[in-house]
Parts: structure tokens; C-alpha cells; sequence
């Protein structure tokens, strides 16, 4: 007899928009997978890119942030700086060779509930394709974990911080908050701090 997988999610909810979408789909009496653990912040500009490695390293299966929709942030540009967050740890997943679905950045005003159902539903089922970390990446969950922690410990370093600010800087100078262009910037001002990570051998990449 097969038990059915149940994923471990987390999510780091904007308390203005995806948090209170969340609430209303629950007093709507909306049917929704039971597998997100949320964490409430107050706006998705202020969550650190590690935290979400760290929610990986802990045992997560896959990552959700939620936030306003882009140019309604209750703080202006919170959301917009998100993405750079966001393109940083999808980078720092893709070099450790972990699929960069188990992490995903979206939108839910308050008034969408639905919406926030139809979100959390799809990225509840792709997690529960992916199986547990490292199953289909086909790698030791144990090691993927411990060099998590370690991305953990660079995503706080001096030098990464430094090319995330250049890259919300340019980002704000452009306006150009296209993912694929907030992506690109992020590649250009972390790159060198990203390839020297397997300086010393302390980082196996």
C-alpha cells in the first residue's frame, strides 16, 4: 500500500495583500491544498534571500513568497525589490542544481482569494510532482540540504549584498522590472560573487 506524498511548503506572506487574500479564502470557506505553513511579514520587500534557502535547508520541499500585485505595494516598491530577492535565489538554486520550481514569487491582492487558491493549488501540485528535495534532481537530500546551509551563509555575505543593492539601484534607474530583465541584472552584479563560491572548496557547486 502507497502512502500519498504530502509536500512541505512554506510561505512568506505579505501581511497587506497575499496574507489577507489567504484570510478571505479561508472565511470563503475555499478548498485549498493543507500543505502551506505561513509566515507573515509585512512586505515581501523586506524578506531576506536567505530566508528562503534556510526554509529549504530545514526541510521545505518548496518556497512560495506572496505579496501585492507590482505597483500597488503598500510600502510603493517593497515588491519590486522582492524580485531581485527572488532572482538571487533562483540563480543560487540553478548552480546547486536544484529545480528552480520548488521556489515561487506571485501575486494575490486582499480581494483575490480565488486567486490565492488557484496559486497555492497549482505550486502545491507541482511540488508534489517534484517529490521531496533531491528526488528529482536526482541527489542526496542530506548533502542538498547541508549545501543550502551553506548558500545560506553566502546569501548574508558582504559582497552578495553589495551586488543586490547595485542591481535594485540600477533596477529603480531603468524601470525595467520585466523578470527576465531583473534576472539578468541580478546575473550581472552577483556573478563574481556567485563564481567565487567555490573558492577554498568550501562551497561544492
Amino acid at each position: 500500500m502507497t502512502t500519498e506524498y504530502n509536500p512541505h511548503i512554506l510561505g512568506f506572506l505579505c501581511n497587506w495583500c497575499c496574507y489577507t487574500a489567504a484570510d478571505s479564502a479561508g472565511v470563503g470557506r475555499y478548498q485549498y491544498p493543507p500543505n502551506l505553513r505561513v509566515i507573515r511579514i509585512m512586505c515581501t520587500g523586506r524578506l531576506d534571500p536567505s530566508f528562503p534557502l534556510e526554509g529549504l535547508a530545514a526541510g521545505a520541499d518548496g518556497i512560495f513568497v506572496g505579496g501585492c500585485h507590482p505597483g500597488e505595494c503598500h510600502y510603493q516598491d517593497g515588491n519590486y525589490h522582492a524580485l531581485i530577492s527572488a532572482s538571487l535565489i533562483h540563480e543560487m538554486l540553478e548552480r546547486l542544481r536544484i529545480s528552480r520550481e520548488r521556489f515561487l514569487i506571485d501575486w494575490a491582492s486582499a480581494a483575490e482569494g480565488p486567486n490565492f487558491v488557484r496559486i497555492i493549488t497549482a505550486f502545491t501540485a507541482k511540488i508534489s510532482a517534484l517529490g521531496p528535495l533531491g528526488q528529482a534532481e536526482g541527489k542526496e537530500q542530506g548533502e542538498l540540504r547541508r549545501q543550502l546551509s551553506l548558500m545560506v551563509e553566502a546569501a548574508r555575505g558582504r559582497k552578495i549584498r553589495t551586488g543586490l543593492i547595485n542591481a535594485s539601484r540600477e533596477m529603480m534607474k531603468t524601470k525595467d522590472f520585466s523578470r527576465e530583465a531583473v534576472s539578468a541584472l541580478v546575473h550581472d552584479k552577483c556573478a563574481k560573487a556567485l563564481s567565487n563560491l567555490g573558492a577554498g572548496g568550501k562551497y561544492i557547486l
